[in-house]
C-alpha cells in the first residue's frame, strides 16, 4: 500500500477515535468494554476488513499498516474488539469462507473433546477460556487443530454457551462452551496456510501494537501533567528527579514501538516468530515500567475514575498477559534459540535478520 493511502486511512481514523473515545465514553463502556456507536462507524468505514485482501472485499493492508491503525486505537483506548475482528476476518478469507457482517471474535484451540467431520457437517465439542468480546460478537472464528487435521470454523452466536467475564480493563473476556455440528458451508479443512503457532504470533503482534499506542498515551498524559501541575511554586517537570523518570518512560515507549515496527515489517514478508516474541516481551516490559512511572508522577490523581490515565494503564496491565505473556514468549524464543544452536544467536541479537524456521 502506498504511503498516501496509509496516511489517508490514519487521517480518517483519527477524528473518529477522537470523537468517540472521550474519557466519558470509554468509562461508560467499562462493563464489557464495547461501544456499539464506535463500532458502527468503524464498520461503515471498512476497518474491520482492513486485513482482508481487496479481491475478497477488504482493504488489503499489510501487517505494518495494520499495526499503525491499531496503535491509534490503543492510544485512544478504543472500547471495541477491532484487532480480534480484523484477525478473524483475515483467517476466514485465507480459508475461502464467506465473510459475514458484524462483530467477529477469534479463538485457537488444540484441546478438543470432539472434532469429527461427517455427512451433516463438522461435529465440534470444546471449551474456550477468556475469548475476547464473545458476548458482543455476531460470530466466532475458530482455528481448531486435532490429530494432524486443521480446520477453520465459523460459529454463530446461538451455537455458543457464554459465561461472561472481564479483564482488568473492563473488556469482555468470556468463557465459551461449544457443542454443535457446523454445516459444511461454515468450515474448511486447511492443507496449507496459518497454523495455531502462526495465528497466535499474529495475535501477539496486534496486541503489542495496541500496547504501543497505549504507552504513547501514558507518556503524553504524564508529560502534560508534569508541565501543568505545580509543587513548591514550580512545575513538576522542573524537578530533576521527575525529568529523569520521564526520560526513562519515553525511552521505554520508543523501544516498544521500534520492536513492534520491526516485527511487523519482517512478518509482512513471512513468518517471524522470533521478532514477534521480542516485540511482545519488550512491550510487556515497557508496560510495567511505564505504568509505575506514570502513576508515580501523577500521584493519587492517576488512580481516580475521573482521570483517564487509568484507562490506558489498566489496559496495559491486562494486555501484557493476553496473546501470551512476556514469560510465554520469552520461553518460546529461548527454546527456538536453543534448538537453532549458537550460530543463530548473533544474527538475532544484532537484528541482521530473522532466524529461519
Amino acid at each position: 500500500m502506498s504511503d498516501d493511502m496509509r496516511q489517508m486511512l490514519l487521517d480518517t481514523l483519527l477524528p473518529v477515535l477522537a470523537d468517540h473515545c472521550t474519557a466519558e465514553r470509554v468509562q461508560a463502556a467499562e462493563a464489557g468494554g464495547f461501544d456499539a456507536g464506535l463500532w458502527q462507524v468503524l464498520d461503515e468505514l471498512g476497518y474491520p476488513l482492513a486485513a482482508v485482501p481487496e479481491d475478497a472485499g477488504g482493504i488489503g493492508l499489510g501487517l505494518a499498516d495494520l499495526c499503525a491503525l491499531l496503535r491509534l486505537c490503543g492510544q485512544h483506548c478504543a472500547p471495541v474488539p477491532l484487532a480480534e475482528s480484523q484477525l478473524a476476518a483475515w483467517l476466514l478469507a485465507r480459508a475461502g469462507l464467506d465473510l459475514p457482517g458484524g462483530v467477529l471474535t477469534l479463538a485457537v484451540t488444540t484441546a478438543l473433546q470432539t472434532l469429527q467431520p461427517g455427512a451433516t457437517g463438522l461435529r465440534l465439542t470444546t471449551n474456550l477460556s477468556r475469548v475476547a468480546s464473545a458476548r458482543h460478537a455476531d460470530g466466532l472464528v475458530l482455528l481448531a487443530e486435532h490429530a494432524g487435521a486443521r480446520y477453520v470454523v465459523r460459529l454463530t452466536t446461538d451455537e455458543l454457551g457464554i459465561e461472561p467475564g472481564n479483564n482488568l480493563a473492563g473488556e469482555a473476556r468470556d468463557d465459551v462452551r461449544i457443542d454443535t455440528t457446523v454445516p459444511p458451508a461454515r468450515y474448511r479443512r486447511l492443507t496449507q496456510g496459518p497454523d495455531a503457532a502462526e495465528l497466535e504470533a499474529r495475535a501477539a503482534l496486534l496486541r503489542a501494537a495496541l500496547m504501543s499506542g497505549a504507552l504513547q498515551r501514558v507518556l503524553q498524559q504524564s508529560l502534560d501533567y508534569a508541565r501543568e501541575r505545580r509543587q513548591f511554586g514550580r512545575p513538576l517537570a522542573a524537578f530533576q528527579a521527575i525529568q529523569q523518570q520521564l526520560a526513562i518512560l519515553a525511552a521505554e515507549v520508543v523501544a516498544a514501538a521500534a520492536a513492534v515496527d520491526h516485527a511487523a515489517v519482517l512478518a509482512g514478508h513471512g513468518p517471524a516468530p522470533d521478532a514477534i516474541a521480542v516485540a511482545k516481551v519488550r512491550s510487556g516490559k515497557a508496560a510495567g515500567i511505564a505504568c509505575r512511572i506514570a502513576h508515580q508522577v501523577h500521584g493519587a490523581m492517576g488512580f481516580t475514575q475521573e482521570y483517564s490515565l487509568q484507562h490506558a494503564t489498566r489496559r496495559l496491565w491486562a494486555w501484557r498477559d493476553e496473546a501470551g505473556s512476556e514469560a510465554v514468549w520469552a520461553r518460546r524464543l529461548g527454546q527456538h534459540l536453543a534448538a537453532a544452536g549458537a550460530d543463530a544467536l548473533w544474527p538475532l541479537t544484532t537484528g541482521s535478520g530473522a532466524m529461519a524456521d
